[in-house]
């Protein structure tokens, strides 16, 4: 395999991965409706499971890429799949706050964030440190 191949491959597969994982993120919105109407919880709780949601994808992010860093991307990326699949597979028969909670806002969010991980660059920690006197700054004003 010549390398402008492997180049295209890698860029087409990531790219792939990515809509797959952002695009069912980005798209539970849409279902806000249908899920009320599914799991009878109120589009209170289904919302609030959302959000939980939110939280979790941007936490999930970092460690799966510590977790890649250490295991492959591959494995991350399966394991990032299974999660996400599940969550939504179990999402419409939840029937309590808690279990709503635990499928979108636990199980579909790590999923999503496994698959949408960023990776480390070398000195991000170095880097990250040299600016937190900036944002003692933002938070002090």
């Amino acid at each position: 395999m010549t390398a402008q191949r492997t180049f295209w491959t890698l860029v087409i597969s990531a790219a792939a991965i990515l809509a797959v994982t952002m695009g069912i993120r980005q798209s539970l919105g849409l279902f806000l409706s249908p899920l009320n109407t599914a799991t009878g919880l109120g589009i209170v709780t289904v919302s609030f499971a959302m959000a939980v949601a939110q939280f979790t994808w941007g936490l999930a992010q970092p460690l799966f890429g510590m977790l890649a860093d250490k295991v492959g991307s591959y494995k991350v990326i399966v394991l990032g799949t299974l999660l996400l699949a599940i969550g939504l597979a179990i999402t419409p028969f939840m029937s309590s706050g808690f279990g709503l909670m635990f499928a979108i806002g636990i199980l579909t969010a790590v999923g999503a964030g496994a698959g949408s991980f960023s990776m480390r660059p070398k000195g991000c920690l170095r880097k990250v440190a040299l600016r937190l006197p900036d944002l003692s700054m933002l938070v002090a004003h």
